[in-house]
């Protein structure tokens, strides 16, 4: 009788401690509170793949963004809006790097780089540990261009070479279909009017609107031409394109500081950045990517 009445006890006690668990966590996800990796505890892992197999990859970058924002703001973005959506699903997010490929940003200070082979094997690696615990839905939030190509291999690879199935939700992505540059926000591609207005949503503590200058850009002989014709025709926006944001030493005058006086590629003024402008840019990204999770969610396992 003391025996029976010692472990029912017990079974009661355990009860509960599951009930409080299960309840913190779904008082959490109510909240609003984005799950990370890097914050949760192994059992948190546990408990969370016992009901999604989903994860977040923010790709972004360190590379210069002007006078006035920081090197990281890449990253802060793809990070920022892989939480929002985190928050609103209840998706993991699982940060990898810091860094991305942006050699052609390294003519000023603080940038850094990885070989893009570099950086698909290490990403590849990161999916295939993530695999062993029974993560099988892969998203790949990426805010930077310069990785738009690694991303492609790594989702190319993930689903040609494993049972798990990869995509990409952030810039870029079919899902994001949302026009965000305004009317006067003339080439406006980098640490211009667009990225100026995200961080102030996102990092405002991390700009500095005092120092936000007005680029001066430079084409050389061959650029200037493809831009003037590229304007009669428009396919040839391609080939202009295919020679800006490359290395300094492919001699094709498309490295950032050949192209931007101060590392801003814009013909727009940063100072006309709002944080209403970035909160909508944000947002509206974050919401694409949790329809088609939601979507997706529906579908079996």
């Amino acid at each position: 009788m003391i025996r029976n009445g010692a472990f029912s006890s017990i079974k009661h006690l355990f009860v509960i401690t599951i009930i409080l668990f299960f309840g913190t966590f779904a008082f959490a996800q109510k909240q609003g509170n984005p799950l990370i990796l890097q914050e949760m505890s192994w059992t948190d892992v546990e408990e969370y793949l016992k009901t999604c197999d989903m994860v977040i990859i923010p790709l972004g970058s360190t590379e210069q963004h002007g006078p006035h924002m920081p090197l990281g703001t890449d990253y802060y973005e793809a990070m920022g809006m892989s939480k929002l959506i985190s928050a609103r699903t209840g998706v993991v997010v699982a940060p990898v790097l810091l860094a991305g490929y942006s050699v052609y940003h390294s003519g000023f200070p603080g940038t850094l780089s990885l070989k893009p082979e570099t950086m698909e094997q290490v990403l590849f690696e990161t999916a295939e540990m993530l695999m062993k615990y029974g993560f099988k839905r892969f998203m790949f939030f990426n805010y930077h261009g310069g990785n738009y190509v690694v991303e492609s291999k790594v989702i190319h690879r993930i689903n040609h070479t494993t049972e798990a199935i990869a995509v990409a939700i952030g810039a870029g992505s079919p899902i994001q279909r949302g026009r965000y540059q305004e009317k006067h926000e003339v080439q406006d591609e980098h640490a211009g009017i667009g990225e100026t207005s995200m961080m102030l949503y996102l990092k405002p503590g991390l700009v500095k609107m005092e120092r936000a200058k007005k680029s001066k850009m430079t084409y050389n002989e061959k650029l200037q031409e493809l831009w003037m014709l590229s304007q009669k025709h428009p396919e040839l926006g391609m080939v202009f394109n295919a020679l800006r944001g490359v290395p300094v030493e492919t001699k094709k005058g498309g490295a950032s500081h050949e192209l931007s006086s101060n590392g801003i590629w814009s013909l727009s003024d940063p100072k006309m950045a709002t944080k209403e402008r970035g909160e909508k840019q944000v947002k509206g990204m974050a919401s694409y990517a949790v329809k088609f999770i939601e979507a997706w969610k529906k579908t079996k396992k």
